[in-house]
């Protein structure tokens, strides 16, 4: 059996592999050194060149499987050390005054809603748009002259029409403006994270009546402000 033969048996088995698991397993391979080592032609054997050159692909082969492993077992070893220091995180921070990233306020029955938001630059306008859940518009305030950085703007539950707007989850929109430039602002919430909780999607602390992912997180702060 000469080498293109081999070959061509290689190409087979490992598009069978491939069809299958994906990959050309180490036995396979063995497998078809073995049987090209019985089965050459005795008048016309397999020169010693030909067969280091199939061992040096095998070992290469072999080498880069055990990268791969290393890989990605290195790999779960991070994403389990990475999901344990968030859940350690997430943990310290319950009962704790933390600042997150969101566009929702809860608002109760009654009660008001602190707007916080942050500028990088002045504004001579900022509207401050509130929106039910549903997308409907439910009070615009316009602010003169906003200074740059961290601002706050406290909504008193009333709608544009001097009604009370009911309790339950609405969505802000900030929007500095000067002049014809427009730029929407970061709108957070903070407060005291009162729980957290753990999913298949990722970790959540609940800040003012709001869940807030972990990853929005930008400040952690202590038990009393």
């Amino acid at each position: 059996m000469d080498v293109s033969s081999i070959n061509s048996q290689t190409n087979a088995m490992y598009s069978q592999q491939s069809a299958g698991s994906g990959e050309l397993g180490k036995q396979e391979f063995l497998q078809l050194l073995v049987a090209q080592m019985r089965n050459q032609d005795p008048i016309n054997p397999l020169d010693g060149t030909q067969f280091a050159t199939q061992l040096a692909q095998f070992n290469s082969v072999e080498q880069l499987i055990n990268v791969n492993d290393s890989l990605e077992t290195l790999q779960m070893s991070q994403e389990l050390m990475s999901a344990s220091l968030t859940n350690s995180l997430a943990s310290s921070l319950t009962g704790k005054y933390v600042k997150a990233l969101s566009n929702e306020i809860d608002l109760q029955a009654g009660g008001e809603a602190d707007i916080n938001f942050k500028l990088n630059t002045s504004a001579d306008e900022v509207e401050v748009i509130i929106r039910t859940e549903g997308g409907t518009e439910v009070r615009r305030e316009t602010l003169k002259g906003v200074a740059s950085g961290d601002n706050n703007w406290t909504w008193d539950g009333y709608d544009s029409n001097g009604n009370p707007a009911g309790e339950g989850n609405y969505t802000v929109e900030v929007v500095a403006k000067n002049g014809e430039n427009e730029s929407n602002a970061l709108v957070y919430t903070q407060g005291l994270a009162s729980k957290v909780r753990y999913t298949a999607s990722g970790v959540f602390l609940t800040v003012n009546g709001i869940e807030v992912s972990i990853g929005d997180v930008e400040e952690g702060g202590t038990a009393e402000e």
